[in-house]
This record gives structure tokens, C-alpha cells and sequence, in this order.
């Protein structure tokens, strides 16, 4: 079977158009940052590819030179989406100011040098060659565990990696082997193994990029189940699913472990004399006090209405203490709080035969009842008593 270019890159094009117009009718609206812009660099690799294969019908002329130029500034926006899209799903990516440059160099030397083909096809193809590696890159390294498996970067790398390569070798042959790339729908094998590759890849970024949003979507729904709200504290189901592992590991390494359970006092008189909103207000601003105070490894979470729970890991008494005069400063200080707020604390650490902490709650609970009924504003330990 014989391949022609001029079929390849028109298929190319229809499905780029299709995949344009479908995602934003199976992604819908409301798409995260990360989303959007991974949409965004398929619908520019869309216009790049059209703006191509019209261009060719005005060979070596102006609007030959104005649609082959915005083609190269659409497929460099395009990388320049796709790898924003990785930084949002992955976090911060390296080579980012180099990918930039790249980015804006590509079409603005492609335009200088258009009336040389060698040197406009070699600049270009090999410029763009350097931004997918550069995006290829972003897909793995650096790892982040925080967003889950992540198994869809693998097969988005092989793609930009094949495409670099192929890209590359036609910037070669253009710059140093014209007649093995006389033009754009030259019939030559690496042009046409070029072209069926881009439509394969081009299938499979699409897929990635929905793997990627779905992978996305499971983890927003599996924050809003352990997230509490109004606070954006851990709910009681997700202390539960964190707090084991805190347990276990302070119990392996001989590491003391302060649960502290913290009550805003006179809560319900907020709520009575100053409206529910106010009272919203109070619980939000308590628990980003409690959040500055915390440190890596400890848990916070909203337990009750406004009941507050504290693992704080490596911690004794008096490290318990000092978080609870640190949490006490910062609200009296905090400029924002619609009205002066104290609260009571119970305190106690955990057991090494303890493989739960239902027991260390009971006793942070009945040290809180303990600290509500001496007068409340103040912490009260299990440890003090014994």
C-alpha cells in the first residue's frame, strides 16, 4: 500500500479538527487550569497543522510565509500549553525559562529566514525538536508522588520522544540534505514515517490528556471526601485514613506522639449573639491559625462542630505546650478574627501498645472536660495527673 503525504497530513488535520471539537463537549466547562490547558495545546496543534496545509497552496509567497509562520507560533504555544498543563498536575517543572525562549525564538527566526529553506526547515524542526524533549522531560522528572500513579505520562513521553526524532531528522535532511526533504509533502520515507507518526501520536496525547484530567477528577473527589468544608481541615474520615500511619511510624521509631483536643470556648454564644456566619467566619480563621502553627508531619482536623483534634509527631509535653502558647499567640494577634476567641485544649500521648487512637482520644477528651470545668483558656494534660 502506498502513502501519500498529502492524505496523511489532511487526516492529520480532520483529526485534529474532530478531537478539537469533541473535547470540549466530553470535558465540558469548569475544567481546572490543568485541564484547560492540555485541551488548549491540542486545539493549537490543530490550528498549527491547518495553518500548514493551506499554506502549501501559496508555495514561496506572502501568505505561504504568514500561515507557515503562525503555524510554527501555534505548535510552539502548543508545547508551551501542554508542559503548563504537567506543571499544574505534576508541580513546578525544570527548563521552563528554556522552553520559553525555544518557544519564541522557533517562529521568529523561521520568518527571518524564510527565504532559505535549508535554513528555516533546519531551525525549525530542530528548535521544535528541543521543545518536546524539553516537554518529554517534564512527564517524569522530577517525580511527585502527590499525584497519585500518574501512568498516563508514560505513553505522553514516548510520543513527544518519537516526535522529537522524527522531527529532528527532518530538520537534518532539510538543512544538510535538501533533496532528501526537497518540501514539505516530499513522499520520502522519513517525511511519510514522520506523518503517520504524528497522527498515532496525536491519538495518544489526546488520550493521555483525558487519563490525566480523569486521574485528576478521581483526586478532587477524593479530597472533597476527607476534606471538611468550612475549614478546609481533614474530616473525621480523613484523620482516620492519616493518623494511622503518624501512629505507626512514631511507634518504629520510638518517637513520643501529643494528641491535643481543642475547643472554642463559648462557641454556641458566638453563634447566638453574632449570627451562624460569624460564626463560620471564627471556625475558618481558628483552623488557619492551627494550619500556620503545624509543622511537617503533624495532622489537624475538624472532629466536631468546634472540636478541633492535633497530632503532633515527636512531640511530648512540653512540645504540646509550646504548639498550644504558639496557637494562643497567634489568635490573639490575628488582625482578621471578627472577635477575641479562646478555646481549651486536652492533651496526652500515645501509648506504644496503642494500635489505634480511640484510647488517646477519650483521654485528650476527658483532659478537655478537665480544662473546660478549671475555668477554660487553657491546656490540660493526662500526664499532668499522673
Amino acid at each position: 500500500m502506498l502513502l501519500d503525504p498529502s492524505t496523511l497530513i489532511f487526516i492529520n488535520v480532520a483529526n485534529l479538527l474532530v478531537m478539537g471539537g469533541a473535547l470540549p463537549i466530553i470535558m465540558g466547562q469548569g475544567l481546572s487550569t490543568a485541564a484547560a490547558r492540555g485541551r488548549r495545546s491540542l486545539i493549537l496543534n490543530a490550528g498549527a497543522w491547518i495553518c500548514l496545509l493551506i499554506s502549501t497552496e501559496w508555495n514561496g509567497v506572502l501568505p505561504d510565509l504568514l500561515l507557515s509562520t503562525l503555524a510554527m507560533a501555534l505548535i510552539c504555544a502548543s508545547q508551551w500549553a501542554l508542559y503548563r498543563a504537567l506543571e499544574n498536575w505534576l508541580g513546578r517543572r525544570p527548563l521552563r525559562r528554556a522552553l520559553l525562549v525555544l518557544a519564541w525564538l522557533m517562529p521568529t527566526g523561521y520568518a527571518l529566514s524564510f527565504s532559505s529553506y535549508e535554513i528555516r526547515v533546519g531551525w525549525a524542526n530542530l528548535l521544535l525538536a528541543a521543545q518536546m524533549l524539553i516537554v518529554a522531560r517534564a512527564c517524569l522528572y522530577p517525580m511527585n508522588r502527590d499525584f497519585g500513579r500518574a501512568s498516563w505520562r508514560y505513553p505522553l513521553f514516548g510520543c513527544l520522544v518519537v516526535m522529537a526524532g522524527f522531527t529532528s531528522a527532518r530538520g537534518i535532511l532539510g538543512a544538510w540534505f535538501t533533496e532528501l526533504y526537497p518540501y514539505f509533502r516530499a513522499p520520502t520515507p522519513v517525511n511519510l514515517a514522520a506523518l503517520l507518526a504524528a497522527n498515532m501520536a496525536l491519538v495518544l496525547g489526546a488520550m493521555t490528556i483525558l487519563g490525566a484530567w480523569r486521574e485528576e477528577a478521581e483526586q478532587q473527589l477524593h479530597r472533597l471526601a476527607i476534606t471538611d468544608p468550612l475549614t478546609g481541615l481533614l474530616n473525621r474520615n480523613g484523620w482516620a485514613a492519616q493518623t494511622g500511619h503518624v501512629l505507626r511510624r512514631a511507634q518504629r521509631h520510638k518517637q513520643p506522639l501529643s494528641l491535643l483536643l481543642l475547643d472554642l470556648d463559648h462557641f454556641k454564644q458566638i453563634n447566638d449573639v453574632h449570627g451562624h456566619e460569624t460564626g463560620d467566619e471564627v471556625l475558618r480563621r481558628f483552623a488557619r491559625v492551627l494550619q500556620q502553627c503545624l509543622r511537617t508531619g503533624d495532622v489537624c482536623a475538624r472532629v466536631g462542630g468546634e472540636e478541633m483534634c492535633v497530632l503532633l509527631f515527636n512531640a511530648d509535653t512540653a512540645a504540646a505546650r509550646a504548639f498550644d502558647e504558639r496557637v494562643r499567640a497567634r489568635l490573639a494577634q490575628h488582625a482578621a478574627m471578627p472577635l477575641p476567641v479562646g478555646f481549651s485544649a486536652g492533651h496526652t500521648l500515645c501509648r506504644d501498645d496503642e494500635t489505634t487512637l480511640e484510647q488517646a482520644m477519650a483521654r485528650a477528651d476527658a483532659a478537655l472536660y478537665r480544662a473546660k470545668g478549671a475555668g477554660r483558656g487553657q491546656m490540660v494534660s493526662d500526664c499532668d495527673a499522673t
